[in-house]
């Protein structure tokens, strides 16, 4: 079959500046074989979810608990084995002492791994106003992506607490905040297609660990961010998946299960 004969793969694209690395590389080189969709992760998961898309990076606690209708793509995540500077909880009290927090409508991930490192006591809302302003009725504000480096860059309350560090510190592994994840019921044809994405995703990550300075250049160009900022924040993040990153991303899903943000962790990631 050739490339004009191959159906369109529906392909969601995270709007943020942590998944340019990859989508550079799509940008360049995928055919009209793909069809992008940018979003949000909460977006994207329920656009995967509900068959509006094929395929998508999605939160790894979304495709957890929809495990039985999508398959794991198992080439690609964005990780951080550390500090992540994306996923950061903006807070007026020490983190072990935070009873109450206005949480993003943006991330399923960050949300269930907060959870699970601040125990079952603090209570949640959906966060509905300006972050400096929720302040005023919450402990702690949690937010992911743009907006949370932008937060980090100013600072709007006197403690900003690190996800990923945290995440680190309590378990020695990396945290794995999304997967790419494919509808099960795809049509062997379009299956063909993802076999391409599959191979555009691995090329990525080489063409990005070789030029870094040309993919951090075109990034600086479309966010808000100097040069010198994104490239130290891409520093902090891993997009293979590998040993290292299915064992982390097995630990969180145990761990949500225990906190009750999960029924029940995947067969094939399971320990």
């Amino acid at each position: 079959m050739t490339t004009a004969q191959l159906p369109v793969l529906r392909v969601g694209r995270i709007s943020a500046l942590n998944m340019y690395p990859l989508y550079h590389h799509l940008e360049r080189v995928g055919g009209p074989q793909f069809s992008f969709t940018d979003g949000l992760p909460t977006t994207l998961n329920r656009a995967v979810t509900r068959g509006e898309l094929d395929v998508s990076a999605m939160s790894s606690i979304a495709f957890a608990r929809h495990a039985d209708d999508l398959e794991l793509v198992p080439v690609a995540c964005i990780s951080a084995d550390g500090a992540v500077d994306s996923i950061l909880v903006f807070s007026t009290r020490p983190f072990e002492e935070i009873r109450s927090v206005a949480v993003t409508p943006h991330s399923a991930t960050s949300v269930a791994l907060l959870r699970v490192l601040l125990g079952p006591e603090p209570s949640f809302r959906v966060l509905s106003s300006a972050p400096h302003d929720a302040l005023a009725a919450h402990d702690a504000v949690l937010l992911i992506a743009d907006e949370a480096l932008t937060g980090g860059r100013d600072p709007f309350a006197p403690f900003v607490f690190d996800l990923g560090a945290l995440w680190r510190a309590r378990t020695g592994l990396p945290m794995v905040f999304a997967v790419w994840a494919a509808r099960a019921d795809l049509a062997p044809p379009q299956r063909d297609v993802l076999g391409q994405l599959q191979v555009l995703l691995t090329e990525a990550q080489s063409f990005f660990a070789r030029d870094p300075e040309s993919v951090v250049r075109a990034a600086a160009a479309r966010f808000p961010f100097p040069e010198d900022f994104i490239a130290a924040y891409f520093r902090r993040l891993g997009y293979g998946f590998g040993a290292a990153e299915r064992a982390g991303l097995g630990e969180f899903l145990r761990l949500a299960r225990e906190a009750g943000q999960l029924e029940q962790v995947p067969e094939l990631l399971a320990a």
